[in-house]
This record gives structure tokens, C-alpha cells and sequence, in this order.
């Protein structure tokens, strides 16, 4: 992590150049919002690299569409740190996806539904971490967090649906190679124990 966003390490890592640092920053933010402890053992130095890094995303103009979240992830970030964040970036990107959101569990990836994985890969994870930081400071963002808590639940059922007895799996839509992150919102919803009534740790953990 240290060499990752020191600028003077061989190692140091692009976050500006190009569209794609923004998803990449936004998944390590993610990561050391799940693992407080790399955080908070980090050096001094390296809590300011990246903060620093993380800011340097802000020049990268994100798509209308699951993008809003990534911008959104790294201002979270720097709320729970205690740093300045943008809560502009925040709020628009879960007004957004609030009004695409197109029923039965599933958001759209911006204006338009595509089946595809994208409500795991990114969308729903990122919401279910990001909503309860910023309702936990502001109480107006309480009734959002509420209802998305609904639609997790049904999106999770729909998942679980999807695997077959041997373990298979639709490939559907865009990006079909990610198999790692096909069921993303399934396992985040049990590590964080908020699966529906009518799915079990145990079933869950067996497909």
C-alpha cells in the first residue's frame, strides 16, 4: 500500500491518467473501508499518499451510469476518516441510482435496464456501504437507506436463485469474465449478516 501511492516508489500507481483509476481507487477505497485494521496500522505517510492519491481521482469525469458510485465510494472514504469530502458526489450518485431504480430488486446501470451482473459487481455493495455512512451523519438519508435495505434483500434472493445444483451460473450481459465478483452483493450481504429470512448462512455459503 505504501509503494502503491508514494510517487517516488517504482511501484506508485496511476489515479489520473485515463477514466479507469477510478474504478481502481474506488475498489481500494472499498477494501480499506472493510479492512480497518490495514488502515489503521498504515504509517502516517502513507495514510496522507493516500489520501492525497484518492484525491487526485477527482479530474476524472465519471459515466452516467454505475460510475457515480465509484466517485461516490472515495468520498465516503474520506468521510470516515475525517477528511474534507465532497458530499455533492455522494448525494448525486444515490439520488440517481434511487430513480433508476426499476423494481423486483434491480437498479438500472443509469437510465436503462441491462440484465447483466452489474447490480453485484458494483452497484449494490457500493450502496449498502455508503448509505449507512452518510445516514449516520445526516438523518435525511435514513428513509433511502430503509428502502434499499428491502431491495437488497429481494436482489440477494435473486442470486441465489441463479445458481444451479452443479454451481453453475447464467453468463449474462456485459462483463461475464469477472466470475470473482459475479456474486459480489450475495456474499457481502451474508458477511455483513443482513441475508432475507428466507435464505440461510449455511445455503448461501453452499452455492
Amino acid at each position: 500500500l505504501a509503494n502503491a501511492v508514494d510517487p517516488n516508489a517504482k511501484d506508485f500507481m496511476n489515479f489520473d491518467d485515463g477514466s479507469q483509476p477510478l474504478v481502481d481507487a474506488s475498489f481500494l477505497a472499498l477494501g480499506l473501508l472493510r479492512a480497518h485494521r490495514i488502515w489503521n496500522e498504515a504509517e502516517d505517510k502513507t495514510k496522507r499518499d493516500v489520501v492525497e492519491a484518492f484525491r487526485r481521482t477527482r479530474t476524472i469525469k465519471p459515466g452516467f451510469n454505475n460510475w457515480l458510485l465509484f466517485s461516490a465510494m472515495i468520498e465516503a472514504f474520506f468521510l470516515k476518516i475525517g477528511e474534507p469530502y465532497d458530499r455533492m458526489r455522494i448525494d448525486y450518485a444515490l439520488r440517481q441510482h434511487d430513480q433508476w431504480y426499476k423494481g423486483d430488486g434491480i437498479f438500472g446501470d443509469g437510465p436503462d435496464f441491462h440484465w447483466d451482473f452489474y447490480n453485484s459487481f458494483v452497484i449494490q455493495p457500493y450502496m449498502r456501504t455508503i448509505l449507512p455512512l452518510i445516514a449516520e451523519i445526516d438523518p435525511a438519508y435514513s428513509p433511502l437507506n430503509e428502502k434499499f435495505g428491502k431491495i437488497a434483500s429481494r436482489y440477494a434472493m435473486v442470486q441465489e436463485r441463479l445458481i444451479a445444483q452443479d454451481g453453475s451460473y447464467p453468463a449474462i450481459g456485459r462483463s461475464i469474465v469477472y466470475r470473482c465478483g459475479a456474486f459480489h452483493h450475495l456474499a457481502n450481504e451474508a458477511w455483513l449478516k443482513r441475508l432475507p429470512a428466507e435464505l440461510s448462512p449455511a445455503q448461501v455459503r453452499c452455492g
